[in-house]
């Protein structure tokens, strides 16, 4: 299906575009995203659990939500199309400013 993505793909991702890691033994690993070296409020949350493994369109809704994107733009981050810079240029599109 082409509206599913591997979970270590989109940590993969994330972690390319400005996205730092957490985890704390908890069962979902927190990625927040960092501008100019500081955190800001936009994060998301993956499951550890071994029946994630694979990101279904509903799982993918929660996602995209938590990092202010529609599906198209949550996919073409996830793919790698759409960079940092260009992500910041949505969120600052939609108010949400770092500076």
């Amino acid at each position: 299906m082409p509206d599913q993505r591997d979970r270590s793909q989109i940590r993969s991702s994330l972690l390319k575009k400005g996205f730092i890691e957490f985890t704390r033994g908890r069962d979902h690993d927190y990625y927040f995203l960092y501008v100019a070296g500081q955190k800001t409020s936009i994060y998301t949350k993956l499951s550890r659990g071994s029946d994630y493994k694979t990101y279904n369109i509903t799982l993918l809704d929660l996602v995209k939500r938590q990092l202010k994107l529609n599906t198209n733009q949550l996919l073409s981050l996830i793919d790698c199309n759409l960079d940092y810079d260009n992500y910041l240029k949505i969120l600052k599109t939609k108010g949400i400013n770092f500076s």
